[in-house]
Formats: structure tokens, sequence, C-alpha cells
């Protein structure tokens, strides 16, 4: 695509961009005023967290500087934090501040735990001309496994975002064939596969536009999975044999979304039009039922409340802490100190936040 379509594209979405714009501003400041209430969400779960979730830039300082294109990132309930990064298959804060490396880095990206605390990385390949593998890595032992490198024949070249549930069924997103750089990917080759206990992998979801971050409910009801290329969140419902089922939409589109637009052109863009974009990345829940949600080009936080409307968590238009934010997650003793992959900053940074967020599979049950 020529700058000059972009451009155009521009124009004739920039209603489109006002209304988001001025809404998520509305909303943000009808929030901001809001106080702290007890109520019922889906699933008769109560929650007392407040009613703001919104956190300025400043809420957040740096945990860890000068990464090497740092994607994913894990909490575990003993204080560590698993994270990738370019010198490992994965890199492990240990809960004294040291770093530590693990493994010979393929292109680790995506990262999550497993029930029995093992890390799982999706490799995307596509950026480093290597294998777009799954692996596992026992973090004390330091022995890496790969869990699949092929499906249906074909070498695997983008996997990015894991998720495991507690059975120990993992899921994992496989972007596209390529090119990496486009990320309004009009093609939808992208696909989820899982892997079953047994070590079992097979293809549940296909046709999918730069599919990205991958999380599941805390009911595990339900497998989310960012759309980068339609700036959208779209869900299965989940088999009792782990496939995926009843697709649908989980919320509106959360900003503007450009077909055929590379990282070049986002990037060339002014700060106040990025801002207006949607492209998703990294998801997870939080006790209350909202999903959180990472726009790395837009250097913003969203969340998608439990009646799925949008609203602002925080946004740093120039990037100047939170730059290309691409995975989040949370921890500490409450779950509540939340972890943001500052990826083009090299950074991790952390913030506390009003509400805890849901544990994972390999955390005690809440």
């Amino acid at each position: 695509m020529t700058r000059r379509i972009a451009e155009t594209m521009l124009e004739r979405t920039e209603v489109d961009r006002r209304r988001f714009t001025a809404g998520a501003a509305i909303l943000g400041a009808g929030l901001a005023l809001g106080g702290c209430g007890r109520t019922t969400i889906g699933g008769g779960m109560e929650s007392g967290a407040p009613t703001s979730l919104a956190l300025p830039p400043g809420a957040f300082s740096p945990l860890l500087r000068g990464l090497d294109n740092p994607e994913g990132i894990a909490a575990c309930p003993d204080g560590r934090l698993f994270f990738s990064n370019g010198g490992g298959a994965v890199a492990v804060r240990e809960t004294d501040g040291r770093v530590r490396q693990i493994g010979q880095p393929l292109a680790p990206n995506g990262v999550a735990v497993d029930p029995q605390g093992r890390a799982i990385i999706a490799n995307m390949g596509l950026l480093k001309g290597v294998s777009g593998s799954l692996q596992r890595v026992d973090v004390a032992t330091g022995i890496v496994e790969t869990l699949v490198e092929t499906l249906e024949g074909r070498q695997l070249v983008a996997s990015n975002g894991p998720a495991v549930a507690r059975d120990g069924t993992i899921y994992c997103t496989h972007s596209s064939w390529g090119p990496v750089a486009n990320i309004g990917t009009t093609t939808a080759a992208g696909f989820i596969y899982k892997v079953a206990p047994d070590g079992t992998a097979t293809i549940v979801a296909r046709g999918l536009r730069g599919v990205n971050g991958l999380c599941l409910d805390r009911e595990e009801r339900f497998v989310y999975a960012s759309l980068t290329a339609e700036a959208r969140i779209r869900r299965w419902r989940r088999r009792a044999d782990g496939t995926l089922d009843q697709p649908e939409d989980h919320g509106p589109q959360l900003g503007i979304a450009i077909p055929v637009q590379t990282v070049r052109e986002i990037l060339a863009m002014p700060a106040t039009d990025r801002a207006a974009l949607g492209y998703c990345d990294g998801i997870a829940f939080d006790m209350a039922g909202n999903l959180w949600i990472t726009l790395p080009f837009s250097n913003r936080i969203i969340a998608l409340t439990p009646q799925r409307r949008v609203i602002d968590i925080v946004h740093d238009p120039e990037g100047s802490l939170i730059d290309m934010p691409t995975n989040l997650c949370w921890g500490g003793a409450d779950r509540r100190d939340l972890y943001v992959v500052s990826r083009r900053g090299g950074r991790i940074l952390t913030a506390r936040t009003p509400v805890a967020g849901a544990p994972l599979a390999h955390w005690p049950a809440a």
C-alpha cells in the first residue's frame, strides 16, 4: 500500500477516529469521577472493584531496562517473572531482582506458565528466519523441549501468544505465514492450535487475520484472542475435549484498522493519528471481568468491561515511558501488581491497580 492510499483511508475514517477518541475521553472522564461500589457481574461473580480503572502514565515505573526486544511476560505466585528476551529461550527475574537467561534463543515471543510452573514459549520465527515452534522450559533444570514444530505437514513460523488451561491444555496463536511487517494483513491465514495433555497438537480455529494475544476467562469456558489486523477481540467456547466452537466477536472494534498497513507506515504517522489505531496485542482478565488489552502502536492500554464497553486505562501518546506495550500480566501477593512489557523501550514497567488480576492456571484458584 502506498503512503497516499494510507492517507486517503485515514481521511475517510476521520469521523470514526474523532468519535472513538472523543468517546474514550468522555467515558474516561466519567469513570474518573465515579466512586467505588459492589456490582454483580456475569456468571454471578460479585466484585468490590472500583468503577474507575484509569491509571496516569506516572503510576508506572520501570522494573527492568535495557532488554533485547522483550515481548511476552508471566508472573508466578512466588514473585518471579518469566519473560522473553533476546538472550535466551526465556528470561527469569528472581525474587531478589537478579535476571538469568535459560536455554538458547530462537525467536522468543509470547510467554505462559503451565500448572507445573514450566515456561511455555512461542517463537515468532518470521522475525529471524528461524523455526516458529512452541517450546516448554523447565526453569529449575534448564531443560528446553520442543512441543510443536510442524502442523499438518507444514513448519510453523509465527507462533505468537500461548495460554494454558488448568487441565494442562495449551493453546497458542499462529499469526500468519508472512510477511510479519504487514500489521493490517487482509489474508486470513492465522490460526489457533492446541496441545493436549498427551502432547497431541491440532488446529482448533482457522481463517484469522493476524491473530495475536490469547487468554482464557476465569472459569475457562472461553478462549479469547486478539485479531490484530481487525482491531477486535474474538472468543470461542471450549468443548470438553478442548476443541473450540461458536466463535463470536467480543465487543466493538477497538479503533481504526487500515488494510495492508505496514509497521513502517504506522510508525511514520503522527502520534495523534496513531492514538486512534485499534491494533491489539496482549490480553488478560481482571477479577471484575474486565478484559485488559494492549494497543502497541497507540501506546495505550484499554479494557473491555463485562458489558463490552471500551474504557481507557492509560495512554502515553509520545511513548515517553509506555512505548509499544505488547503484553501484560498481574502478580504480587494480592495480584494487583501489573506488569507491562514496553517492547520498543526495552523495558518492563509496573504499576499498582485498583483491581486484582484473575488467577491463571499456575496460580491457586481464587
